[in-house]
C-alpha cells in the first residue's frame, strides 16, 4: 500500500491511469494541441503537515509522469487544482466525487474551465482511477 501523498502512490497513479481503458479512451484529446498537465497543491491539515505538491503529465489519453515537487515552479502546468488533506482524502478513497468539489468550490481551479468541462469523463476517470489500487492516509 502507498502512502497518498508520495512519490511512490504517484507511481502507483501513474500505471494506475494508463492501466485504466476509461482513461486512454475519453482522453484521447486531452493534452493535444494544448497543456494537460496538472499540480495538484495539497494544503495542510488532517495529519499532512506541509504543503504537498503533486504533479500529473498527461496528454492522449495516458500520463507519462507522476511525482512530487518540492516547487510547483519546477514545471509548467496547464491546470493547478488548490485544496485541503481533508478535502483530497476521500476523493483518493473513492467516496466523494472530484467535479462535485470542483463545482461546490472545495478546490480551486486554475486554468480553461472550458477544457476541463467539455473533457468532464475524462477528468472523472482520472479522478476514479485514484481510488482503483490500496492506499494509506495520514492521520488514520
Amino acid at each position: 500500500m502507498a502512502l497518498y501523498p508520495s512519490q511512490e502512490w504517484c507511481e502507483q497513479w501513474r500505471n494506475a491511469l494508463n492501466n485504466d481503458t476509461a482513461v486512454a479512451e475519453t482522453g484521447r484529446n486531452w493534452g493535444v494541441d494544448f497543456n494537460g498537465n496538472w499540480v495538484f497543491e495539497v494544503q495542510p491539515g488532517d495529519g499532512l503537515d506541509k504543503t504537498v505538491y503533486v504533479y500529473l503529465e498527461a496528454s492522449g489519453g495516458s500520463c507519462t509522469e507522476a511525482c512530487i515537487l518540492a516547487d510547483p515552479s519546477e514545471r509548467d502546468p496547464g491546470f493547478i487544482v488548490v485544496g485541503k488533506y481533508g478535502d483530497f482524502k476521500p476523493v483518493v478513497k473513492g467516496e466523494k466525487d472530484f467535479i462535485e468539489g470542483v463545482v461546490k468550490g472545495v478546490f480551486k481551479i486554475k486554468g480553461d474551465m472550458g477544457k476541463i468541462m467539455r473533457n468532464a469523463k475524462f477528468i472523472r476517470a482520472v479522478a476514479n482511477s485514484i481510488s482503483s489500487f490500496p492506499n494509506e492516509y495520514l492521520g488514520e
